[in-house]
């Protein structure tokens, strides 16, 4: 990852503030995360063809699925180390005692708890104490069950959702990708090469970007329906 040696301040005063739920800010091929958690050139040879993308924020964090040309999903998050529920730790934790307690919340939370996942086994975890930050990789096994949502157009059967978490300032980030079969070295590669291209801290929107956002979503939504417009507010 490229690394930007900014006041973390700035990071966090936005991160305090405002972000929406949208398809995606492209500013020419780059996006650039709310908070300026991180910036991404969506032109990366790691996705393949046009990107499509979604966010989620709040005051604690956020999140932004990515899906390319070919359908493959990927997901990166942010969370604020000191304070989000999914990153709370003793306080004298180590990063990596850190990181393990927030894969197994976002196991135990966020992935087995979804309506649709029938079974979570572990497949592979692995501490990747060359790179810098330090890194936790591993991959889950997930079995779906369509019927349990329907219309969600899931695919039945195993499913493998690979992490890659490291901690980098005051966030930690917590990179996802989906494969249907069992490869742990290509998807350790995969999410290694996303990481790379993450520029941290990234780009703060301003309110120009705003309320381009706000016009790109109202010429997206569907004929005689409001824009999909979500505000997200610290505390919600």
């Amino acid at each position: 990852m490229k690394i930007i040696n900014a006041p973390v301040w700035l990071a966090l005063l936005a991160l305090l503030g405002g972000c929406q739920a949208l398809q995606g800010e492209r500013d020419g091929d780059t996006y650039h995360a709310p908070a300026a958690a991180y910036s991404i050139d969506l032109g990366i040879n790691t996705f393949r063809g046009k990107v499509t993308l979604d966010e989620r924020c709040d005051a604690h964090g956020g999140s932004t699925t990515f899906w390319d040309g070919s359908g493959r999903q990927f997901r990166i998050d942010y969370l604020h180390a000191e304070d989000h529920p999914l990153a709370e730790a003793p306080r004298f934790a180590s990063d990596m005692t850190r990181l393990n307690l927030v894969l197994n919340n976002y196991l135990r939370q966020r992935v087995a708890s979804a309506p649709m996942v029938t079974s979570v086994e572990p497949a592979h975890r692995e501490l990747l104490d060359t790179s810098s930050p330090r890194t936790l990789f591993a991959v889950v096994r997930l079995d779906i069950d369509p019927a349990r949502e329907p219309g969600s157009n899931a695919v039945d059967g195993p499913h493998y959702y690979g992490f890659l978490l490291f901690r980098q300032g005051e966030m930690i980030y917590v990179l996802q990708h989906r494969q249907p079969v069992l490869m742990p070295e290509k998807m350790k590669s995969v999410l290694l090469r996303l990481a790379e291209a993450l520029t941290i801290p990234g780009q703060l929107r301003s309110d120009t970007d705003t309320r381009r956002l706000r016009a790109t979503l109202a010429r997206m939504a569907p004929a005689g329906k409001q824009s999909p417009l979500r505000l997200c507010t610290p505390g919600n």
